[in-house]
Formats: structure tokens, sequence, C-alpha cells
């Protein structure tokens, strides 16, 4: 079969079984791992990947007593993001990093064999799965048509990845097309990818065609009431930054989806990577209050409360620091292997967590992301998530309570002003942060919360 006709026959059976298309198994639970961007950007390699693939799975710090990877607590896909490829012109169209027969051309100065370091992955105990990036924007390619998708998903199949980010900066933009290219493939050899997982799993960053009045980057209810949701994690903001306010813009991005329960199981809203422990600041001198001041990283107390907030939402967890940087690791290490914390991210009792209150009063942000000089934001939030009593302690309620402003404030937990909650006169409290029982709460219960810090807890007991 020619890969016209092969992406004719893809695109032909997508429609015939749309919702179906990315129902593969695979992100039950939000997926938990590492991407190179946010620290790299281009400056990245087959060394510094393979270099995380062994710190992913290196057991040299403790949890709770015991020696502990990062991959035992979850983290165990590494993904590979933009400037892998060769930018350049190619072929009669002037391709950008597509040969004119549509397969992607690597930069093998940068990745000599990206074969036998996605099977250095595979091959490590535990194993470590193996994220691809396509749709690039670095060099943005212009092609659109069937070679393109058809030598995209070969090669990401032939390399041995086992997931993929479909950016939003070329023109291969039919999220449906690569979905069903992706399965369909993967059907005609086994099922599995080479890391032994069923199914490739997509996150979509802002790939997506309208379909009538749907984009197809956001999922969606369909006339019988079926999700629409061809791919396992969608980007629902725009892209992170390294500073409070950003972290703020985008989380506040997934009320609106979640209430619309619009992020599920296998179709999970994304408000972007985790910024916890990144360095590259990229010189920007746009903070402190005139806007003119170098910028710096999340303080232990911001990335802490950027964590549980991603946490609570029961967003993807996707770290980006430099693993080899043990003293920033070190600095952090409390806040991303809390087991607690986690825990609340992966569990499923119906709903994905979402804002309940938060205060009149605001404080202002600058910046608030690559593009956003400022933004003003409520000085307190609440956050709730339903759990469904799998912890020691029957945990049924999850709360986040979180301190936006400058100076330390009283945040009062309500029982009653939780959802589902308003009959409910008593809880017994767990402090997830602490990590410590913090006894019964008789209706409510005041905190005094210090500048962008937060208060976890998980409520079991309830009466």
């Amino acid at each position: 079969m020619t890969k016209a006709l092969f992406v004719a026959s893809a695109i032909l059976l997508c429609q015939v079984s749309l919702v179906l298309c990315d129902d593969n198994g695979r992100a039950v639970t939000p997926q938990m791992g590492w991407r190179d961007w946010n620290q790299y950007q281009c400056n990245i390699n087959q060394s510094v990947m393979e270099k995380t693939f062994e710190l992913l799975v290196a057991r040299t710090r403790m949890v709770n007593g015991t020696a502990m990877s990062l991959a035992e607590l979850g983290y165990n896909d590494a993904g590979l993001d933009d400037c892998w490829q060769l930018c350049g012109k190619y072929g009669p169209n002037n391709y950008t990093y597509h040969q004119y027969s549509g397969e992607p051309v690597p930069d093998t100065t940068k990745f000599p064999d990206m074969k036998a370091m996605t099977d250095k992955a595979h091959g490590l105990s535990p194993p470590i799965s193996v994220g691809f990036y396509s749709n690039n924007c670095d060099c943005k390619d212009h092609c659109s048509g069937p070679e393109c998708f058809a030598g995209d998903v070969n090669f990401t199949l032939a390399m041995g990845y086992d997931s993929i980010k479909l950016d939003g900066c070329g023109k291969e933009e039919d999220v449906l097309v690569w979905s069903t290219l992706f399965n369909y493939s993967l059907r005609m050899k086994g099922g599995k990818t080479a890391g032994g997982l069923p199914g490739i799993m997509i996150e979509n960053c802002h790939n997506g065609l309208y379909n009538g009045s749907h984009r197809i980057n956001t999922p969606y209810y369909d006339t019988k009431g079926e999700l629409v949701c061809p791919f396992h994690m969608y980007r629902s903001s725009t892209d992170i930054r390294p500073v409070f306010g950003s972290i703020l813009v985008n989380l506040n991005t997934v009320p609106a989806l979640a209430e619309q329960r619009l992020s599920v199981p296998g179709c999970w809203a994304y408000p972007d990577m985790l910024e916890v422990g990144i360095t590259n600041m990229q010189g920007k001198m746009d903070c402190g209050a005139d806007g003119k001041q170098a910028c710096v990283p999340l303080s232990v107390t911001e990335s802490r409360t950027h964590f549980g907030a991603w946490c609570i939402v029961s967003s993807p967890l996707i770290l980006g620091m430099d693993l080899t940087d043990q003293a920033t690791v070190s600095m952090h290490w409390d806040t991303i292997s809390n087991q607690e914390a986690i825990d609340v991210n992966q569990d499923w009792a119906g709903f994905s967590g979402s804002m309940y209150m938060q205060s009149t009063s605001s404080t202002q942000f600058r910046p608030c992301g690559w593009w956003m000089e400022q933004c003003s934001f409520p000085t307190t939030q609440y956050w709730y998530k339903p759990l469904s009593g799998r912890d020691t302690r029957g945990s049924k309620m999850a709360v986040f309570l979180m301190n936006n402003g400058d100076s330390q404030n009283s945040l009062t937990l309500n029982l009653q002003d939780i959802p589902g909650m308003k009959d409910v006169k008593s809880c017994q409290v767990f402090d997830i942060w602490g990590k410590q029982d913090k006894g019964v709460v008789q209706g409510s219960t005041t905190y005094q919360v210090m500048s962008r810090d937060s208060m976890f807890l998980k409520l079991h007991g309830c009466q």
C-alpha cells in the first residue's frame, strides 16, 4: 500500500469510529514523567537524554526511610521535545525538516542513534518509556500532505518511541489523522509499542482542526453524549513560564474544563509542564514591581504550591529540571517525592478537581507568562477533589488552600463550603505537606498561610 492510500484508509477508519480512536488503555491516570523543554530548549542531545534515563531509575534518595527512584514514584516516562531535527530545505517543495518522501530528518550530530537511545530506556529497571515530538516549532514545516503524516508516524514507531507530543506550529494539524495512523499502525504490528505499552499515548499541544463548531484540540461530547477525545492529554493553556503569575494563568484554565467533565481518565486537561526546579530563566529582565528586574527561579514554597495545584486538578505531572543538578533536586525532593500529594493526583472518584471558592480581593503579578506583561488573581483560592477512599485512612476528599498574596493570610476551611459536603459536621484532617494528622475539624478551622504557600489536606472519617 502506498503512503497516500495508507493515510486515506486511516482517515476513513477514523470517520467510522471517531470516539474510539484513542481508547487504547493509556493514561488511565494522569501521566507522570519528565520532558526536556523547560530547562534545555534547543540545547538537548542524546547524551543528556540517556543520562536523564539513568537518573530517573537511580535509587539515590530516601522516601519515608526507603531508597526510591523517581521512576518508582511514578515518573517513568522521558520525553524529547523540539530541536531534534536538522533544519534545512529538502526536495522541490523546500520542506524544512522532511525529505520529499515525508520522512523526517534528525540531527545526527545531536542524536547519532535514536533507536539505541530508546532501547537504553526500555532496558533499564524499571523500564522508562520514551516520548517523541512532532509538528515542530523550530523550523516549522509547511508540509501538510499524507507523505509527512505517514513519514512521521513510521519514524516515531521505527525509533521505538512510546508516546508523542503534537505541537501546533507546523501544518500537520489534523490530530484525528495522527491518532488513527498511530493506532492502526500498531494494530498491524501486534498492538504494543517498543516499550511494551498498549498503544501510543498522544499529548495534544494545540494541534487540531475545526470540526464544525468544535476545535479538536479540546475534547467535547457529541450529540449522543459520547466523549470525542482522540488524544490522552491536551493543553488547556498557553506555554508556561517559571514565574508565579504564569502558574496562576495556566492553572486557572482548568476549572471550566473540569466542570464540563472534559478532564477524565484517558483524556486529561493539562496546564503544561511543571516549572519545579527550572533554573533556565532565558535571561529575562521583566520581573519585579517595575518589570525591569532579572527573573529568578520559583522558590521552594512557590514550587510546592505549583506542584500541589497540579495534583489537585489531576494534571499530568511532567518534571523538567536538570536531574544532574543535585543541589536543585535536593531542594525540591520533598515536594516531588510526596507520595500523599501524588496519591491525590492519581486517585479517581468521578471528578478531576476544581476550584470551589476564592476571595474578592486580588493580587497583581508581573510578568504572567512569555507574552503577558501583568495580571491579577484572587489573593486566596480554595480547590477540592473527591477521593475514592483507597488510602489507609479511607480519605474521601482533598482540599487545597492557596495564598497567592504578597503577605501571610488567614484561610478558613469550612467543611460545608466544599461541594458534596453541605451536611458534613466534622472530619479528621491529614496535612499532606506536614505529613501529619491535624486532628478533628468541627465545622471549620482557620490556618495561617504564608505568602505563595498552601495547605494541602486530606479529609477522612467525615460525619
